[in-house]
């Protein structure tokens, strides 16, 4: 194999690498904004809970799109998950400061990981243009090494 071959195999590979990296970046920033949507709703439904304080109608979701119409009687604590199953309760205030937060996180987080795939487009398209130019030139080569 010569070494413009070699180059041409090492440049698709990293390209198979930055494609899997990217579509690998793309699932996370579906998963991140999934969860941030869910954040966003349940900030929206504390803000309006903090203007009622008591006696609140809502509709609670069981699944499948069915719902169960409930009250809430008491607005005064809610309970915040830390992960693990580990569930504390905190005041409605605290409550929503900890959901800005993890909020906020997951917004940084989603920022970072779109400023990374963008690096790595770049970086693709740098990779197909060398790997263009290599095919090329290897054809060119193959050409004049032909008999005829």
């Amino acid at each position: 194999m010569s070494s413009m071959e070699e180059t041409l195999t090492r440049a698709v590979a990293e390209l198979q690498a930055i494609e899997k990296a990217v579509a690998e970046l793309q699932a996370r920033v579906a998963t991140l904004r999934a969860a941030l949507t869910e954040y966003e709703g349940a900030m929206s439904l504390l803000e309006e809970l903090a203007k009622h304080k008591e006696g609140v109608r809502v509709l609670v979701p069981i699944g499948g799109g069915n719902f169960l119409q409930a009250e809430i009687k008491e607005v005064g604590n809610i309970r915040v998950s830390l992960g693990a199953g580990v569930v504390i309760e905190q005041t409605l205030e605290r409550g929503q400061e900890i959901i800005r937060k993890r909020r906020e996180n997951i917004s940084k987080a989603i920022e970072l990981h779109e400023s990374r795939i963008l690096q790595y487009a770049q970086r693709a398209e740098e990779l197909r243009r060398h790997i263009e130019a290599l095919s090329a030139r290897l054809r060119e080569k193959q050409q004049q090494t032909r008999p005829g």
